[in-house]
């Protein structure tokens, strides 16, 4: 089903969501008229920005992975050497160069090396939005390349099921390899989608060059698995649905092998090309792979004639391949959760992709009745994305050194079978997908009970230490937003469930005359009036009692179909004047019970007016959205379902990515501290990170600060210098920074509550 030769879908989801009116406006149709590939470009640049972009750069680099790679490219400038990583005071072999490079062009256009003294204020902002940028390209790419083979519903449902899985949005928002990687890695795969399967398209050529182009900045930017897990995809793809494996067809390519002559019948059109060999040439493979290592090559040839070592002694081709390719995939390296079994990332799967979780049942139900070799193009594409997250998973989880983000690059291939089965739900409704809903209902019940219950598990998908000092009063406190000068109460959440059911029961409400609208409307007013009145509960402080306002709120909606009664024929008015009188006498009910039973309506208002906290918030949140879905699958309305999940989804990230983060950022980042440092410090007071190595501290005093990780007696040398010094040290071992420069010296704390890792402190 190619939705560029004939709109073969129902009714789409804009339709559904939006409704005739919205779709008639001029503005709607101006946008309807451009190009349908534009315009599914553009909605998907659209979701990801509005995930990715705001607050992006407004906090400091996370220690130790952004710091680490920031410092490395800061070298880079600062020794004008842009092959040969360097990091502190040795050579820096750990890393191919690509995420570097790109910090480099934003550093360079705010010039961080310049002066002394702080980074330059936007010195975050330069280093993000680029990696940003990248991600983007790559998930408009990805709904153009499933647009033009599927149908574009499933490119835009891509997006925007990639965009809001925590794992990805929250990596996303890094400058580490891993976001290059996996960027690189799926506009390779889009790449192939198109060259393999859009029969359309004029510039074949161009998108397999597309292809090895990717592959080689993918290979820049992670080492081998990023041309690795593509190359093998597209093995095990032709090894089951393109190489025919027949007796025939074995042997006309074994001759196409070891025969000159049959080589010349096939070039004068005398036999066919053998399959395999076709598609190959379609690939442009030899040149591909020319350019493949025309991109790549340059770079590792160098290093691996460079002669220097690190600082433990390995050149580069024992650092890079041994020890951080074989090594780390079968003994296990730098890794804080060593060992795992094959559950490990099963488990941080679920939260990674959390809530669209659940819909993985019905994702992998989509593959499993594929006949291999009767497969039509939106098969091939889920034959594809499948094989994409099988030998994903499997590198990561045989992989003996394991972190929780490594699942990272299985994310692209479940976002695209998610997206299938999104289409495939909207197109055959939910009761012909039964069994996988339950399913998937049943894993977003388990995972959404673990991330409410301790929602430090989504900041364990992307940091360095599980142990490290968590800030768990950001989980206690009450949510505020920086709009407001009061937390969120329970109230506000109430309301905006009521109102938002209120306006969709009101809006699709119909009828002849104005009475009979009104009666139609009379349950969406209902429902509106008791979120109104929560509403109103939480923000005006003096009002004691919220049965006051609902009451005179229903006398209102009673004098209101009052006066549409005004417009019905005489027979008929008199059902509509009961009707009124009904609700006006619960009306004046509910105004005079507040001084009848005063304690009722001063509970009620002190538990409207209760703190939400994000544990509290998020039990909330994935409650409702979890009971919507399902009631919108037991009624068998696609919007229902589909609607709630992407609302949870959507609505999740955008509050995680503008608040919850930037929250969190404060006490993974030193750029605080620093700030603090050289905004009070004096000219030529130093600065000292005792028992530290966290990276940040390198970076954010541009490799200026005096290291002294385990030695107190140069720590108290230190001390004895003359005038103020400064130091840097974690919380815990602030008692052994006393020890170690002795009681006559006076240590005084800067804002300590400022970071829970780390305090800035005096030293007199």
């Amino acid at each position: 089903m190619n939705v560029r030769e004939g709109e073969l879908l129902g009714p789409g989801i804009a339709e559904s969501f939006l409704g005739d009116r919205i779709l008639r406006h001029p503005w709607t149709r101006r946008l309807l008229a451009l190009d349908a590939e534009l315009r599914l470009v553009l909605m998907s640049l659209l979701v990801g920005a509005l995930v990715f972009l705001p607050y992006v750069g407004a906090v400091g680099l996370w220690d130790p992975w952004e710091s680490h790679y920031g410092e490395v490219a800061r070298e880079m400038i600062a020794r004008n050497d842009y092959v040969h990583p360097y990091w502190e005071s040795s050579w820096f072999f750990s890393k191919p160069p690509l995420a570097m490079w790109i910090d480099v062009l934003g550093m360079a256009v705010v010039g961080i090396n310049h002066g002394t003294g702080k980074l330059p204020l936007y010195t975050e902002w330069a280093m993000r939005l680029p990696f940003v940028l990248v991600v983007l390209a790559s998930l408009a790419l990805l709904a153009l390349a499933l647009g033009r083979t599927v149908n574009r519903r499933v490119g835009l449902a891509s997006t925007v099921v990639l965009g809001t899985m925590p794992l990805f949005f929250l990596v996303t928002r890094q400058v580490v390899t891993d976001t290059p990687f996996v960027a690189t890695l799926i506009t390779a795969m889009a790449c192939a989608i198109i060259g393999l399967f859009d029969e359309k398209t004029k510039h074949r050529t161009a998108w397999w060059m597309g292809f090895y182009v990717s592959c080689g900045l993918s290979m820049l930017a992670k080492g081998l698995m990023g041309v690795g897990l593509p190359a093998v995809v597209l093995l095990a793809y032709a090894a089951a649905c393109v190489f025919p494996w027949d007796e025939a067809g074995r042997a006309a390519h074994w001759r196409w092998l070891t025969s000159a002559a049959y080589r010349k019948e096939v070039q004068a059109g005398k036999e066919p090309m053998p399959v395999l060999f076709a598609e190959m040439r379609r690939m442009r493979l030899l040149t591909g792979i020319g350019v493949f290592l025309a991109i790549c090559g340059p770079w590792f040839a160098v290093m691996f004639a460079f002669p220097e070592v690190d600082n433990e002694g390995k050149t580069f081709f024992v650092r890079f391949l041994i020890h951080d390719h074989l090594n780390r995939l079968f003994e296990g390296v730098h890794t804080t959760t060593p060992g795992g079994t094959f559950t490990y990332f099963i488990e941080q799967g679920g939260y990674a992709i959390f809530p669209w979780v659940a819909l993985l049942p019905g994702a992998l139900a989509l593959v499993a009745p594929l006949r291999l070799r009767r497969l039509d193009v939106p098969g091939r594409v889920a034959f594809i994305a499948f094989l994409w997250a099988v030998f994903g998973f499997l590198l990561v989880d045989a992989s003996a050194t394991k972190f929780h983000h490594y699942i990272l690059p299985v994310l692209p291939a479940l976002a695209i079978l998610m997206a299938m089965f999104i289409d495939r739900l909207w197109e055959d409704g939910p009761a012909a997908h039964a069994i996988p809903l339950l399913l998937g209902g049943v894993l977003f019940f388990l995972v959404a009970k673990d991330l409410a219950t301790t929602p430090k598990d989504f900041t364990d998908l992307f940091v360095y230490n599980y142990e490290r000092t968590y800030p768990s009063e950001l989980d206690s406190r009450p949510v505020m937003f920086s709009w407001s000068r009061r937390g969120l109460q329970t109230g506000d959440l109430v309301a905006a469930v009521l109102l938002a059911v209120g306006a969709w029961m009101t809006v699709g409400a119909a009828g002849g005359d104005r009475a009979e609208r009104m009666k139609a409307r009379l349950p969406g007013l209902l429902v509106g009036a008791v979120g109104v009145t929560a509403l109103g509960t939480t923000s005006i402080v003096d009002v004691a009692s919220p049965l006051t306002i609902l009451g005179c709120l229903l006398l209102g909606i009673a004098a209101l179909l009052g006066w549409a009664s005004l417009s019905s024929p005489p027979p008929q008015r008199g059902s509509t004047l009961q009707l009124a009188g009904m609700v006006a006498v619960v009306g004046a009910v509910l105004v005079a019970t507040p001084y009848l039973v005063p304690r009722a309506a001063y509970t009620l208002a002190t538990n409207l007016r209760a703190p939400v906290n994000v544990k509290v918030g998020m039990i909330w949140a994935f409650t409702l959205g979890g009971v919507a879905a399902a009631l919108g699958a037991l009624r068998g309305s696609r919007p229902g379902l589909v609607g709630s999940l992407g609302a949870l989804a959507l609505g999740f990230a955008l509050w995680f990515s503008w608040s919850h983060w930037v929250d969190l950022s404060h006490h993974w980042t030193q750029r605080d501290l620093f700030w603090r440092y050289y905004d009070r410090r004096n000219p030529g007071e130093p600065i000292v990170a005792y028992m530290m190595d966290w990276k940040g501290e390198t970076f954010y005093s541009k490799n200026t600060v005096k290291q002294i990780k385990d030695s107190p007696a140069r720590m108290a040398a230190f001390a004895n210098l003359p005038g103020r010094k400064w130091a840097l040290v974690e919380h815990p071992r602030l008692g052994l920074l006393r020890q170690a420069i002795g009681p006559e010296h006076r240590i005084e704390q800067i804002d300590r509550d400022l970071n829970v890792k780390f305090v800035l402190v005096t030293i007199d």
